[in-house]
């Protein structure tokens, strides 16, 4: 990860101990895409590695060196089999900056190595205990259906954060909301409106021209659909629809 933006990243902190049990939070999911079948398709050490070099990424967003005013115990990241859950501490504007910093990224550099995923931010009431692995609340099942529902390698922003962003407008950095787009969105269901983040703004360390966004994320999406037949590919194609409704 570039040294810009690992400085804007938060260090996930283990202990559980200045958080909230039950708090109104941020919550994301990621999902990898097509995992049974590469499971299928490839050995258990080739999955292993890719899971690894996932964990490596996560690993990544725990740099102590975050700047001033924000808190490095902000969020914390949970993982099991293909899925990845994100939480923040609370709704402080600060913890989603950081959240959009930790999922943009995060998401750009798993595309760039081949793992395609999906992913939704919702938020709400949301009890957490790291050590016991107890995790409840509205706003992950929110994510997670709006995550099941998406078409695209993408994340769609639920109608809560929508609502909390035009909420707290004069409280969030202009160039945090302007990563989050309003446009047409594939899901399962058809074409919806829905807020999206913008992922491919970290394609590079510094944030690309619209020309450089699309010509990144068409490289990344080439790398996917060699890898991909039949239906898997509809992914690929609603993915450009979108990133080229996003760059022009």
């Amino acid at each position: 990860m570039g040294k810009i933006l690992a400085k804007r990243m938060i260090n996930i902190n283990k202990d559980n101990k200045s958080w909230n049990l039950t708090d109104n939070r941020f919550v994301c999911i990621l999902d990898i895409m097509g995992f049974k079948d590469m499971v299928m398709r490839n050995s258990h050490e080739t999955i292993y590695e890719m899971l690894n070099d996932l964990s490596k990424y996560r690993s990544d967003l725990e740099n102590p060196n975050v700047p001033d005013g924000y808190d490095p115990n902000s969020i914390k990241t949970v993982s099991f089999s293909d899925t990845i859950a994100i939480f923040t501490k609370t709704l402080d504007p600060k913890c989603f900056e950081l959240l959009t910093y930790c999922v943009g990224w995060l998401f750009a550099k798993a595309m760039q190595d081949g793992i395609a995923m999906k992913g939704a931010i919702s938020c709400g009431k949301m009890s957490i205990n790291i050590s016991r692995q107890i995790f409840f609340g509205q706003p992950l099942i929110d994510a997670h259906l709006l995550q099941e529902e998406t078409a695209y390698y993408g994340i769609v922003i639920h109608d809560s954060v929508e609502r909390y962003m035009n909420s707290n407008s004069t409280q969030l950095k202009p160039y945090v909301i302007e990563r989050y787009i309003d446009c047409p969105v594939p899901l399962k269901s058809g074409i919806i409106s829905h807020l999206i983040l913008d992922w491919a703004d970290w394609l590079k360390d510094s944030v690309p021209s619209k020309k450089e966004k699309m010509k990144l994320a068409i490289e990344v999406l080439k790398n996917q659909r060699e890898r991909t037949s039949g239906p898997p590919r509809k992914y690929i194609d609603n993915t450009l629809k979108v990133i080229t409704y996003v760059c022009n």
